[in-house]
């Protein structure tokens, strides 16, 4: 009987070895992917060097780990006996709260009065950073003003700051603590910036609302919430253009399965069975529109809670373009523009009849990652302007050996070449503060225009040959050659060629 019993274990060993290897080969049991970023790693090539050294142990020993056969399924298991035994999670980004409610860390340590002491060491110093930012979001709300084109802000509200009920007993915030959330709306009030304040509204509706403002599970405002932030914004771009614009009409509060991303923080935790124990609310909704109603152009420029409306509202009925900046970086719903990086700031705040700056609470603190400063530049200096102040900065990384040399290593990190490197770094520190490269717009009301912002005058007749050479793919085509052969930048003859053709 013992033999036997041998036997049938080793069988059963071997058996079980033999389905890991097929898994991990072959996949034939689809599993669900586990959730957040995860790096792929590649099977270790095997030298006679990395043998000798022990590195090819080590890296298949780490491939075997992030690769065996039924790994998701172990991990989602092994999570739910933390959960469901100790209600404890290895995600060090979510916070588990109360009665299954959970949280950001990021917005828990702002709610703690530590994640703002990353962007500023004292309160001084964060007033300080905070006001230069809003400075320069009112020069260039003022200045799109002048063109008929409308800026304003969105304060996106704090899960923890809506209900911090539900948060842990260990987690209290501090008496007297200051937030970006604090400060900006001050400011915005004091220097006239256009904006609405909905970490605030929340905060007074929620006890007055029959639906939750936030999920139980997830990070964002809740889909339902977000139609109705959605309506609201309509509202108010409606006011702040003078124009007809399109609204929703929402139905009564139903309750149905999870949407996306009503469980984004969940998934996170990759469990095996959803922890949910308060129902999700949504609704059906409809876009309301006149003959009277028009479909602008609008540039969001914010973080992930755009998501929630992009996701579910139809936008492309409500605009005619409706781009998306995240994070002032990569763009969604502009093909073929992928970055920020690429392209052209003026051109595209011309053909934009509202900027809508969007963050949230602990998202403050980098708001607009540099739009602002761009804009202002941009808006305020011609392309050769701008490119001679470039210039300038990579003549002076080159004189400053110490400098050359941090940069010298960056590049070797970033895969770059050291030219590539200088590069960015020079135009970093242009925005990072353009007053100090272009002196002028330390003033109140900077007074230099871009050229390009003609194109906006119906009056102006270089203005009108402008738009004339942007809307004609063969006419650009030619500046762009007579701007190559000259070493101009493209800006720059497009306007020396409309003004050559006014004068002669």
């Amino acid at each position: 009987m013992k033999k036997y019993l041998c036997d049938i274990l080793c069988l059963l060993t071997l058996a079980s070895l033999l389905i890991l290897f097929i898994q991990e080969q072959w996949h034939p049991f689809p599993l669900k992917p586990l959730a957040g970023v995860q790096e792929k790693t590649e099977f270790p090539k095997l030298t006679l060097e990395n043998y000798s050294s022990g590195k090819y142990q080590s890296d298949l020993e780490q491939y075997s780990r992030e690769n065996f056969g039924f790994r998701e399924w172990l991990i989602r298991f092994y999570n739910q006996y933390l959960w469901d035994c100790y209600h404890i999670t290895n995600v060090e980004s979510v916070v588990i709260g109360k009665n299954n409610y959970i949280y950001s860390k990021n917005p828990v340590d702002d709610y703690l009065g530590t994640y703002r002491l990353e962007f500023a060491e004292d309160l001084p110093k964060l007033q300080q950073n905070l006001t230069q930012e809003a400075l320069k979001i009112k020069k260039v709300q003022e200045i799109l003003a002048e063109y008929g084109k409308s800026l304003f802000v969105v304060i996106e509200p704090s899960k923890v700051s809506v209900y911090p009920e539900h948060l842990p007993s260990s987690v209290t915030s501090p008496k007297g603590n200051v937030t970006a959330a604090d400060i900006y709306p001050r400011l915005f009030d004091s220097l006239g910036v256009n904006y609405i304040d909905f970490n605030q509204y929340f905060k007074d509706i929620k006890d007055s609302v029959d639906f939750a403002l936030y999920p139980q599970l997830g990070t964002h405002w809740s889909n339902l919430a977000a139609l109705y932030v959605a309506d609201s914004i309509l509202h108010y771009m409606a006011w702040l253009g003078q124009r007809d614009l399109p609204t929703l009409s929402i139905s009564e509060t139903r309750y149905d399965t999870t949407m996306t991303p009503d469980d984004d923080l969940e998934k996170l935790l990759n469990l095996s069975r959803s922890i949910r124990s308060v129902p999700n609310q949504y609704a059906k909704f409809k876009v309301v529109s006149d003959s009277l109603s028009e479909k602008p152009t609008v540039i969001t420029i914010g973080d992930s809670y755009h998501w929630n409306i992009s996701y579910h509202v139809p936008l492309d009925s409500i605009f005619t373009r409706h781009p998306f900046w995240f994070y002032n970086s990569t763009i969604y719903y502009d093909a073929p523009n992928k970055s920020t990086f690429e392209v052209n700031y003026i051109e595209q705040l011309i053909n934009a009849d509202y900027v809508m700056i969007s963050y949230s609470t602990s998202n403050l603190y980098g708001m607009s990652n540099f739009f602002s400063s761009k804009a202002l530049v941009n808006l305020c200096h011609n392309k050769r302007e701008v490119n001679h102040a470039i210039d300038e900065l990579v003549k002076a990384i080159h004189n400053t050996p110490q400098w050359l040399e941090s940069i010298q290593q960056k590049a070797v990190k970033q895969g770059k070449t050291l030219e590539e490197a200088v590069q960015s770094e020079a135009a970093y520190m242009l925005y990072y503060h353009p007053e100090a490269y272009f002196p002028d717009l330390t003033t109140e009301h900077p007074s230099g225009r871009n050229d390009l912002l003609r194109m906006c005058d119906p009056n102006d007749p270089v203005g009108v040959t402008l738009r004339q050479m942007r809307d004609n793919p063969t006419w650009m085509e030619s500046i762009r050659k007579k701007a190559e052969t000259r070493n101009l930048d493209v800006e720059t003859v497009m306007v020396m060629d409309a003004e050559w053709m006014h004068k002669h």
